[in-house]
């Protein structure tokens, strides 16, 4: 049985860091301009802050080092910012010269270096408001690290030195979703710990919530913790997430699913993946001392109509339908007139009148994740590389719509012919096949030989990339003989076939995918059960096991995931939560290859 849970906020991206700092004293004149007249603008700085006062020097070197931000020469900006004396400084000014070299540790993916720049007991002088801020500061080191639970201590901290109850609510609902993403142990662990009265109320809260699996359960647990906290913070601006299940609707009361699959035909092996599941999951119920739903199968390749799939269910006393998978069903379903039945489709649904719950597998889910991923560290400016295929273009077109809406951008395309050169096609997405052209050109021109060196593009910060496991390998090879060895790439699960293989995946070292749990955290017991009969659990189309789980687990929490926008229960095809529109979001886990195999993922299943 899976506990409520709620999301976990994104890592703030490093501009948060790289805020302008305050003005100083006696601001000196800055054109606000590009190209060579900032660089004068910085010059100018410079050279004032040669014949100024330590403090006053401090106050001109910041905003010449601001300046070189905007014009990302972090090399320069680190120079002069190491020519600065901040023991000498007030605490205030030091503080701003700590964050812009905090936001450049940060860029550069060295969370553990922010964190000296952040040092506590360097600042405890500041005012509240900076105390805050640089708590702020510090969760998100912490976060790049992937340690909420020191990132949840920060914002606790944070939270107690605002005095805006919105502002303190804010911290409130990022505590919360933090916490809900600690695993188990990592909060078990946090519990024992030396705590603070305020930390330990938090952890305790989130422990004693994630515990009750119903909705009796969940508010007895809440009432308990409210006996034994009634000082704590919380009690006057509980997180949004837990105020919103507290009111949300009743849990979903089911004796009897309808499952509508296409049992017979071409994808009767497909709907039989997601039974099998679906049993699986309810004999864990079983063993848990639950009474599990009564199923009525229903085969969906014997049906051209919703209505006369519905009529079914009610004929065999189904109070809820889990399917169907066909497209055009899911679409009959979302343009009933009135919903008679609960539904919760395994395709996604165009809106209309009844628009059906939706939790399917779709790509779509996979890209938005990556694209995420590369833009919470810092990549702004991307390649993209995607099958020339239907299926690849969907994939391009949402990493771009979620690059964009991230600020990024995207700086070149590869559609790559699964039967071409790989290296052509390489060669030409990272501009060596033009250094190469370049070079025979000046030696037709001078008539000698000349020393040559290839050069890749230098304007990508990254490179995401879907494609399947033969093609993966192919691509990041001649990616790295293509003198991008140093770009990071991050990859949807297309190209890891589920088992580990070390000399098989050599060549996908330092790849970043995301995948589902169930592929990359330890099996439940579910997934173990399904195993021990033999099922292929960790193969593409092992896949669809987990959806079968997932669908039956997440049903009765439906109504409540919908009145509470951010909350989520954490599952075998992701953490899933339910958006304006009925459908299921799934946010993955995520590793890196390592001497050819997916790095350990710790689960946050219960």
């Amino acid at each position: 049985m899976m506990n409520l849970r709620r999301l976990s906020f994104s890592l703030l991206v490093t501009a948060t860091l790289m805020a302008g700092c305050s003005a100083p004293s006696k601001p000196p004149q800055v054109v606000d301009a590009t190209g060579s007249t900032q660089a004068a603008s910085v010059d100018m700085l410079l050279s004032q802050a040669e014949r100024e006062r330590p403090i006053r020097s401090a106050e001109l070197k910041l905003q010449a080092a601001q300046l070189l931000v905007q014009q990302g020469e972090r090399n320069r900006v680190e120079r002069i910012l190491a020519t600065i004396d901040t023991n000498i400084l007030p605490p205030t000014l030091a503080f701003e010269v700590a964050k812009l070299r905090a936001g450049d540790s940060m860029e550069q993916q060295r969370a553990a270096e922010a964190l000296r720049y952040l040092d506590r007991q360097r600042f405890s002088a500041l005012p509240a408001p900076q105390q805050a801020e640089l708590s702020q500061l510090r969760a998100d080191a912490w976060l790049a690290q992937d340690d909420r639970v020191a990132a949840s201590r920060e914002l606790i901290m944070s939270s107690l030195l605002v005095e805006d109850d919105t502002e303190r609510q804010r911290y409130h609902d990022q505590i919360w979703q933090l916490l809900q993403a600690v695993p188990d142990s990592s909060l078990r662990q946090a519990i024992q710990s030396g705590n603070s009265y305020h930390e330990q109320g938090w952890f305790e809260l989130a422990e004693m919530v994630r515990a009750s699996s119903d909705l009796p359960s969940r508010e007895a647990a809440l009432e308990r913790w409210r006996q034994l906290w009634q000082a704590h913070p919380v009690m006057i601006l509980p997180p949004t997430g837990l105020m919103g299940l507290q009111q949300g609707g009743e849990m979903i009361q089911a004796r009897r699913i309808a499952v509508v699959l296409p049992l017979t035909g071409e994808l009767a092996q497909p709907a039989n993946a997601i039974l099998d599941g679906i049993r699986a999951a309810q004999s864990v119920q079983s063993r848990q001392g639950q009474v599990p739903a009564q199923l009525s199968l229903i085969d969906s390749s014997l049906y051209s109509n919703a209505d006369d799939i519905v009529q079914a269910a009610r004929q065999q006393g189904a109070e809820m339908i889990i399917g169907p998978l066909d497209q055009a069903l899911v679409a009959q379903f979302s343009n009933q007139p009135e919903r008679e039945l609960p539904v919760l489709a395994l395709n996604p649904a165009p809106n209309g009148p009844s628009t059906p719950w939706q939790l399917e597998l779709s790509s779509e889910h996979e890209a938005r994740m990556v694209a995420k991923r590369a833009l919470a560290e810092g990549q702004r400016n991307v390649l993209l590389i995607t099958p020339a295929a239907e299926w690849g273009d969907r994939v391009q077109a949402v990493m771009r719509e979620e690059l964009s809406a991230g600020g990024g951008r995207v700086v070149g395309t590869l559609r790559y012919q699964a039967g071409g050169s790989y290296d052509e096609q390489i060669a030409r997405l990272m501009l060596t096949d033009q250094s190469k052209q370049r070079e025979q050109q000046l030696r037709q021109l001078l008539r000698h030989r000349l020393e040559f060196q290839e050069r890749s593009r230098q304007d990508a910060d990254a490179i995401l990339l879907t494609a399947l496991p033969d093609a993966a390998r192919l691509i990041k090879s001649m990616l790295n003989y293509h003198y991008a060895a140093d770009l990071p790439v991050y990859a949807t699960s297309h190209l890891y076939p589920g088992y580990p293989d070390a000399s098989r995946d050599l060549d996908l070292n330092n790849i970043t995918f995301c995948d589902l749990p169930w592929i990359l955290e330890p099996p439940s017991e579910a997934h173990r059960a399904l195993s021990a009969e033999g099922k292929d659990t960790l193969s593409r189309f092992g896949r669809l096991y987990a959806l079968g789980v997932d669908a039956i687990n997440l049903y009765p929490w439906l109504e409540q995931l919908q009145s509470a926008p951010g909350a989520f229960l954490q599952a075998e095809t992701g953490m899933l939560s339910i958006d304006a529109n009925r459908r299921v979001q799934r946010v993955l886990s995520c590793t890196r290859f390592v001497d050819g195999v997916p790095a350990p993922v710790p689960s946050n299943r219960p």
